[in-house]
């Protein structure tokens, strides 16, 4: 065995493990609120650039038209790899490409830890972060820019460990991986201010500087990134028409509508429903707060202790800078968001690589304090009660909360939990077996959501009957997002899907 192999075999380890998950779970996952549209618009595209087809992505139709004001590169390649357009397909697809992110992780942390086993703590501890897990299959908008901007973040390090690479390689790399980045969220663009901050960071620690030094190391800076900038955006231009029918005028629109983006509902937080755009700052946090497990809470917290020692370490400093940045953008920007992290949800590995550096010191030192084995095994108690949970769960791991609310029980009616409404699978699927069982008689069945994420699993006795017509119905299914659930009363509930005695899903019997 080589030794790059070897010192990448507990790696292989979690590759086959997270495989064999994956391929013994992707059925099990209900369509999303957005996913069909997301896979649909990336097939259109797909006719659009090779069939000439009609579509018209190069205008607006309306201010949120989801064909022009997004990039769909991703489902574009999703298109081509699942023609058949399964959805269990596209689940695995996901699943698959999301590997991308764990092997970032533990590569950058092989690189500052040279240690194996403490490098497998960064895929590790992402795995235990149900609010990235859960997401995963059947979150084809946020997963790929999370995966996108781990991968960017890597491409930064790499660099700064290789600084005798050829500058026009380092233009090709980061061109390429930041380009699909800013594709998928212009929120992308916050890696150029990341790259300056953290590059600043070590020319002004590594020795002296005259002014002379100083002016020409920026001047290599801003050339590198600028012409980075130029090829990114050509990346975007080959994959997004409608940015490059008019790059200038459609860049700063796209940016304006990535700050106050058309969504007006509001949202279940902290027991109120709030509208989006009256919501607090402490919205993000707090999501933050509750949804991440306490030992990567601890860890995080943790990892200021040693702040001294990690000043000099490259992937601290990197990801530290990456989570202040983006948290700056929040706060100055004021963004609209909503379904708890989803719109931040790029930061979780970012904060486990972090957490596992943390982790590692803590696991270094235990070998001199019995104080810290004690911890530590309190700490992996808490990762064994996260597994536990994820179990409960599935396949709904996104609902996860941590203790700070009482779990997922504690935060029923304080905060949103299954906002995509994944769990209509589930419902329908009790139907067909339980209630809609007579294959010569059809049943009508509306609910809420989006009609295709239901009457997708529907059976050839069952029709579709637009909620205007619910008087026609035979069942009511809904979530219970916005109280929806409540528009089918007094009707008999026959049937609730529930998780750790929280229900997410009801089935009503109209008739």
């Amino acid at each position: 065995m080589s030794d790059s192999l070897r010192r990448r075999f507990p790696l292989l380890l979690f590759v086959v493990l997270y495989l064999l998950l994956a391929n013994f779970t992707f059925k099990d996952f209900g369509e999303t609120f957005d996913e069909s549209g997301v896979y649909t618009r990336g097939i259109v595209l797909h006719q659009y650039l090779f069939h000439d087809n009609v579509v018209n992505f190069l205008q607006k139709t309306t201010p949120d038209d989801g064909v022009v004001i997004y990039n769909h590169f991703y489902s574009l390649m999703l298109s081509f790899l699942n023609p058949s357009s399964d959805l269990d397909n596209y689940h695995w697809l996901n699943m698959f490409f999301a590997l991308l992110v764990f092997i970032g992780l533990y590569e950058l942390l092989l690189n500052q830890t040279q240690k194996p086993w403490l490098a497998l703590l960064g895929p590790v501890f992402l795995a235990l972060t149900p609010r990235f897990l859960g997401d995963i299959p059947a979150n084809p908008k946020d997963m790929p820019f999370g995966v996108f901007y781990l991968l960017s973040l890597w491409a930064i390090y790499h660099f700064y460990r290789k600084p005798q690479t050829h500058p026009y390689v380092k233009v090709l790399v980061l061109g390429l991986i930041f380009g699909e980045t800013q594709a998928s969220r212009l929120l992308g663009l916050t890696l150029y201010p990341v790259y300056i901050l953290f590059d600043l960071h070590f020319f002004y620690h590594s020795a002296k500087h005259s002014l002379e030094d100083w002016k020409k190391h920026l001047f290599e800076v801003a050339s590198l990134l600028t012409l980075v900038f130029m090829l990114s955006s050509f990346m975007m231009i080959l994959t997004w028409p409608y940015l490059g029918s008019n790059y200038f005028n459609h860049f700063a629109e796209l940016l304006g509508i990535s700050k106050n983006f058309f969504w007006n509902n509001n949202v279940l937080f902290m027991g109120k429903e709030i509208p989006t755009s009256q919501l607090s700052w402490i919205y993000l946090p707090v999501w933050f707060l509750v949804t991440t497990p306490l030992f990567i809470l601890f860890f995080l917290a943790s990892s200021f202790i040693f702040i001294k020692s990690k000043m000099a370490n490259p992937l601290y400093i990197l990801m530290g800078v990456a989570v202040t940045v983006n948290a700056a953008f929040y706060l100055i920007l004021k963004p609209v968001i909503y379904d708890g992290l989803r719109h931040f949800l790029f930061l979780l590995p970012v904060l486990a690589a972090i957490a596992a550096l943390s982790a590692a010191e803590w696991i270094q030192n235990a070998k001199k304090n019995s104080l810290f084995k004690i911890i530590l095994c309190l700490c992996a108690l808490n990762g064994l009660t996260v597994v536990y949970h994820l179990v409960r769960l599935h396949p709904y791991e996104y609902i996860y909360f941590n203790e700070l609310t009482g779990g997922l029980k504690g935060s029923e009616g304080r905060f949103e939990n299954d906002y995509w409404g994944a769990s209509f699978k589930e419902a329908v699927d009790w139907l067909e077996k339980n209630a809609a069982t007579d294959p010569k008689k059809t049943y009508k069945v509306t609910g809420s959501g989006n009609s295709y994420q239901i009457f997708y699993y529907f059976t050839p006795n069952m029709k579709w009957v637009d909620k205007e017509k619910i008087k026609e119905a035979d069942f009511y299914i809904s979530y219970t997002r916005d109280n929806l659930q409540a528009e089918a009363a007094p009707s008999k509930v026959i049937h609730v899907v529930e998780r750790e005695g929280v229900p997410l899903n009801y089935v009503f019997k109209l008739k």
